[in-house]
Formats: C-alpha cells, structure tokens, sequence
C-alpha cells in the first residue's frame, strides 16, 4: 500500500504535527472538567463514529475491513492507549510545550524498539543520535526550567509507548490502508479504555460534550494524516517533520501567555531534533 512520495509527506506530516498540537491543547483545556478516562474513551468512540460513514467512500464496502494481520493492530492499539494514558496524565502537570517536546523524544527510542524487534545492529549514526538526543533531553529537564516529576517521567513513558505504536503502523502500512489501521486502532482501544472508564465515570457538562466531539474528530484528524504520511516516506523523513508540533504547541503557549522559550531550552530541543534524525536513519527496516 505504499507509495513514496516526498511532497505528500510533507504535507501529511505537517498536518498531523498542527493536529497533534491542537488535540493536546484541546485535552489540557478539557481536563478542568473531566477525568482522563472519560476523556480517553470518548475521544475514541466518537472518532470511531465519525470515521464509520467514510469508510464506504474511502474503501469502497464494510468488507475491506478484513485483515490477515490482527496481532499487528493489536499491538499498536495497546502501546498507542498506553502511550495516551501517560500523555493525558503529562499534560495536566506540565506546560503545553514541554509535555509535547518530551512525547516526541518517540524517534530517540525507536532503535531501541526496532533492535529487540528486529535484531538490527546500530551503527555510530545511531549510537551518536542517541547519545546527542537524550543530552538534549537532560538540558530540557534541568531544575528550574521544568520539574523533573512524574509528570515528566509520564510523558517519557508516552514517546516509548509512542515508539512501539509508530514502528507498527509503519510495518501496518506496507499492506493495510490508513483507514483499516485508524478502524482497528479506534474498535480495539474501547473494550481496554472501558476498565478505567467504569473506576472513574463522571457525567460531562453540555460544554464537556462539546469538548468530547471536538476532541474525537481532531484525534481522528490526526491518526488518518499519521497513516498517510508514514505510507509516503520513511520513518526518519516523518519523524523529523512531526517535530514541528513542538513548534505548533509553543505558539498555542506563547500566544495563551503561558510560555516563554529559554536558550538553553531551546538548544535541548535542538539536540532532540538531530539526535532523533541521526538515530532513525540507519533504520533500514523502517
């Protein structure tokens, strides 16, 4: 099902990094009024509900929605739910910017995923990625410009749970199209995403609703330009543009003025973005 195309994905990639942003900005606001697990619940049923009518027009019939490749969707369901819990959790502690500068230190983890998948040596490019990347990470971190807490080991855990789920779609997206894995990835997360829904339900606000809608559509939003861009280029192209989120949710802070951007912040972002591009492009089975 791929097709490289490099203008294609940028154009998808750039997409999904401005409707990463937005979501989490549209999560933080929502969490004044709603717990996380019936944020995380209806934000995929109602982008489960939303994408159901398109499917005939994208695919062509219900039927298309088979798939050889189960075990595949299920995995990414479980790391992308697990990655979101954590995201979800960050994002009610931490500034806008940095929750989402630390959820795409994702690229950095990637080898690591893709060794104990694949068996895939490293080479110096990746060990100097790494090493350049999580340098940048602890510059991010220092006292005083963020607490280093569980808020911020929470986002950590999103970009490795993250890591798992964006190495599966790209092995996804050699044969299944971005509709089938958005379908399977909405379907299988609400059985998994009811278990803490049942332990914390509260009934949302008419605003709430609002927020829940709006939230499910532009987490669809994302998951189908994700898919797209990751069927049009390799792993490192997409890991790199998708970096502009950052940028996307700095302007949603500074503009909110909640946010103002250090040097020395700036230089560890710098560090992350190339530490992640020199780590991902030796990654051949990407």
């Amino acid at each position: 099902m791929r097709t490289e195309s490099t203008p294609l994905a940028v154009t998808f990639s750039l997409l999904a990094a401005f409707s990463y942003a937005l979501l989490a900005y549209l999560i933080q606001t929502a969490e004044h009024i709603l717990p996380n697990s019936v944020l995380i619940f209806f934000r995929q049923l109602f982008g489960l509900l939303i994408l159901l009518p398109l499917i005939p027009l994208k695919l062509g019939s219900y039927s298309k929605l088979k798939t050889k490749i189960f075990p595949l969707h299920l995995l990414r369901t479980f790391a992308s739910l697990s990655s979101m819990f954590c995201l979800y959790f960050a994002l009610r502690y931490l500034p806008l910017t940095d929750a989402v500068l630390l959820t795409y230190t994702r690229p950095l983890f990637i080898p690591i995923i893709v060794f104990l998948w694949f068996q895939t040596k490293w080479t110096k490019n990746t060990y100097l990625g790494l090493l350049i990347g999580f340098l940048g990470i602890v510059l991010i971190l220092r006292p005083g410009l963020m607490t280093f807490n569980l808020a911020s080991l929470g986002a950590i855990a999103s970009a490795f749970f993250g890591a798992i789920a964006f190495t599966t779609i790209r092995r996804l997206t050699k044969s299944e199209p971005s509709e089938r894995i958005t379908f399977y990835y909405m379907a299988l997360s609400l059985p998994l995403a009811l278990v803490p829904l049942g332990r914390n339900w509260e009934t949302p606000t008419p605003m709430g609703w609002g927020f829940l809608v709006l939230i499910g559509a532009v987490a669809l939003a994302y998951q189908l330009f994700l898919s797209r861009a990751y069927r049009h280029a390799k792993a490192v192209k997409v890991g790199s543009l998708l970096y502009s989120s950052v940028a996307f949710a700095y302007l949603f802070d500074f503009f909110l003025g909640k946010k103002e951007l250090p040097l020395i912040a700036l230089a560890g972002m710098v560090l992350i973005i190339i530490g992640s591009i020199l780590a991902l492009r030796e990654q051949k089975k990407l």
